[in-house]
Order: C-alpha cells, then sequence, then structure tokens
C-alpha cells in the first residue's frame, strides 16, 4: 500500500513539474514574441514625422515678404517727373503732399517745358512726363505705349503791365501784335502806357514750351510769331518781365496771374467780352482753355500710378484749385 502511494506521489509531482515547465515556455515564447513586435510602434512616429514635414515647408515663404518688403526695411521708393512749368506747380504740391504721408516714397521733379517732358518719358529717363499740350500725331506714333491722362483744366491769359490802360483785347489784335504787324499801344483804341513812347515789348514761350505750342496753334493759327519777340523759359519768367517792363505783353497760365499784372478779358465771338477766370475757363466760355496732362510708357503702376491716383482724388483736385487751376468734372 505504501508502495502504492510512493508511484502515485511520483506521478503527482512530475505532472507539477511537466505543468510548469510547460507554463514557463509560454511565457518565454511570449517574451520572445514581444522582443519582435516592440520596435514596431518605434517606426510609426518616424513615418509620420516624414509624413507631417511638407507641411511645414509653407512657414519659409510666408515668411519672407516681412522681410522684403520696402516698408519693413525703410527703403525708398523714387520716381522722376519732369516737363511742363505749367503743371510743375500741381505736380509739386501734390509730391509734396504725399510724400507728408508715404514715408517711403521720393519723387523728384524738374521743369524744362512740356517737349522735354514728352521727350524724357519717350526716352524711359523719367517715370511720367508733364504736358500742358497735346501730345502730336508723330509723337504718338513714336512712343505708341504713351497713356495720357488729364490732371487739369488751364487757360492761358494774355497779360499786360499795369500800367497800360487798355481795358480788354480781341484775338485778332493778339495774334497781330505776335505776328509783328502791331507795334504801338497807339494803334489800338484804348491802350497807353504813359511816360513812354508806346512801343511793344513782346514777350513769349522758347520752343520747348507747351504753352507756346498751344497758343501758336490757337491763337496764331499756326503762323510763326516775330523774331523780335523775347522768348523765356518759364511762365514765371514771363510774369516777371512783364511786371517790370511797362511796354510788354505776355501769356501765362492763368494759374501763375497775380497782381503783378494786368489780365486782360478778349473780345470775340459776336461782341463778347470774356475775363481769364477759373469760372470761365471750366464752362470753355474762355476762347483759349485747354488741358493739363502726366503721361506715363503703358498704365501706371506702382508709385507712379499710385501717385497719379492721389492727384486724381479729392485731395490732389483740392491741389488742383489751391494752386490756382481748375479742377477735372
Amino acid at each position: 500500500m505504501n508502495q502504492k502511494r510512493s508511484s502515485i506521489l511520483i506521478i503527482a509531482v512530475s505532472l507539477v513539474a511537466v505543468l510548469m515547465l510547460a507554463l514557463a515556455a509560454g511565457c518565454t515564447a511570449k517574451d520572445t514574441n514581444a522582443g519582435t513586435t516592440t520596435p514596431a510602434p518605434a517606426t510609426t512616429p518616424v513615418v509620420a514625422a516624414q509624413q507631417q514635414a511638407p507641411s511645414a515647408a509653407p512657414a519659409t515663404p510666408a515668411a519672407a515678404p516681412s522681410t522684403a518688403a520696402p516698408a519693413s526695411t525703410g527703403e525708398k521708393q523714387t520716381i522722376k517727373i519732369s516737363g511742363s512749368t505749367t503743371v510743375l506747380p500741381i505736380v509739386q504740391k501734390a509730391a509734396d503732399e504725399y510724400m507728408a504721408t508715404h514715408a517711403d516714397a521720393d519723387i523728384q521733379i524738374s521743369g524744362g517745358g512740356s517737349g522735354v517732358g514728352i521727350q524724357a518719358i519717350g526716352a524711359k529717363t523719367v517715370d511720367i512726363g508733364m504736358s500742358s499740350r497735346e501730345v502730336t500725331s508723330a509723337e504718338m506714333a513714336k512712343y505708341p505705349a504713351f497713356v495720357i491722362t488729364p490732371v487739369a483744366q488751364d487757360g492761358i491769359a494774355v497779360v499786360v503791365n499795369p500800367a497800360n490802360t487798355i481795358p480788354y483785347i480781341t484775338l485778332d489784335q493778339i495774334k497781330n501784335i505776335y505776328l509783328g504787324k502791331i507795334t504801338k499801344w497807339s494803334e489800338i483804341t484804348g491802350a497807353d502806357v504813359p511816360g513812354t513812347n508806346n512801343q511793344i515789348v513782346i514777350i513769349g514761350r522758347d520752343s520747348a514750351s507747351g504753352t507756346r505750342s498751344y497758343f501758336d496753334e490757337t491763337v496764331l493759327a499756326k503762323a510763326k510769331p516775330t523774331s523780335k519777340m523775347l522768348e523765356k523759359n518759364s511762365n514765371g519768367a514771363v510774369l516777371q518781365t512783364v511786371a517790370q517792363t511797362p511796354g510788354s505783353i505776355g501769356y501765362v497760365s492763368i494759374g501763375f496771374v497775380s497782381g503783378e499784372v494786368k489780365a486782360l478779358p478778349v473780345w470775340y465771338n459776336a461782341n463778347r467780352i470774356i475775363a481769364p477766370t477759373l469760372d470761365n475757363v471750366k464752362s470753355r466760355a474762355y476762347p483759349v482753355s485747354r488741358e493739363l496732362y502726366v503721361i506715363t510708357n503703358g498704365q501706371p503702376s506702382g508709385l507712379a500710378g499710385d501717385f497719379i491716383s492721389y492727384i486724381l482724388s479729392t485731395d490732389g483736385q483740392k491741389i488742383v484749385a489751391d494752386e490756382g487751376y481748375v479742377t477735372l468734372g
């Protein structure tokens, strides 16, 4: 009996040992499998990082404009403008006002006359040309990219020294004076310059002047003025000469008329006497009226375009009026 119990005990112990070995083997197998699968999750973040990298790339281009934009660097943007001395006061004052509120803008302006401005913008040595006359068909053929923008209206006033007693003048008399057919003020009814021999001193503009071109075409009917005419290079020079010369006559933009000279009403068209006033220019009742222009090569853009838009704005047209010219519209 005891021997039988011993045999049963040995068998039971053996079964327990086998069971424990089996369990140990299973755990070892599980640990082994876990070792092979553990690296797999580690690769997942690497792949995810590679997929996210492209989405971060646009951050560099997005930041680029902030470092390249002129506003952040404080670099000046420069444009050059030249031409008509008639348009110049408008553009100069507008430039001063514009630059006061646009710190990065540098607008450089010079005169020289409409012809100079047209040639300069045609040669692209400036960004904007100024003209007080229309561009000719020959100039348009040479520079077909021109874009011409009216910025104001103007009239050409015929001026004499205040000592002259003349009350008004006719278009024919103006024409005959500048063609050298009338040489003394005593030949015109009501005209007299006390203390002189009444000899007329004729003052005009130089050949580059748009005012001269318009005057010659409109008043002189394209005839050539007398060689005795003294040529001046600006409205201001004409004004000063007439103011200082008792027997003189000249012509200037109405924007330059001052108390130093006498602006003559013009008698024309069925006995109408029309004074060179802003209202008469605006209504085109005054016979020697015109538009003033700025010219660009192609549609104006960038600083040049923004500046022209400013001249055409309410603030810009107020400057036109303040300078003694006639606003558009």
